[in-house]
């Protein structure tokens, strides 16, 4: 064992004393639970993305569909929005049609199936008349918002626009 003389001519042994030891572990331990915090703060909001990236991919699904067909009824009869009645989309035939989807029990396909795995969204469908331009153009509105049960700060709603393009 090494030992010094020091100024005063009294000897002491090289090392820690039992304060720095204590004094090491506490700073220590201060920095491994900072890093745990930031660590289960991370873990505990990272499924938040995945249901938002899945909210959008079911909004842009309905809109792709509405967007799909023509702006006005094809037969002619229609004269306002929701007349094809419930069930399935299928019966759905202009853009109108889809005013009156309120998918409460998760989301369906267009065949009103229930899609495994997405029963936790609502899909909730608004179709309205909207002026654009200097001259106006009337086109139909197409809002899409999609929620979730549990995480009810999850609110994704995506507009389109539909025109009569002849």
């Amino acid at each position: 064992m090494k030992s010094w003389v020091s100024l005063a001519g009294g000897r002491f042994n090289a090392g820690f004393t039992l304060i720095e030891m204590v004094i090491a572990i506490v700073v220590l331990a201060s920095a491994v639970s900072a890093i745990l915090f930031a660590v289960a703060q991370n873990v505990s909001t990272s499924a938040d993305p995945m249901i938002k990236l899945q909210a959008i991919g079911i909004a842009q699904a309905y809109m792709e569909e509405a967007m799909l067909k023509p702006y006005s009824d094809p037969d002619g009869g229609e004269t306002g929005s929701c007349e094809e009645g419930a069930g399935s989309r299928l019966q759905f035939d202009d853009v109108a049609d889809y005013d009156c989807i309120n998918d409460t029990a998760g989301a369906i396909d267009q065949f009103g199936n229930a899609l495994a795995g997405l029963e936790a969204y609502n899909v909730v469908v608004n179709v309205s008349v909207a002026n654009i331009g200097a001259p106006a153009i009337t086109t139909r509105r197409i809002d899409v918002t999609v929620t979730h049960d549990v995480d009810t700060s999850i609110a994704m709603t995506i507009s389109g626009y539909r025109a009569s393009y002849y």
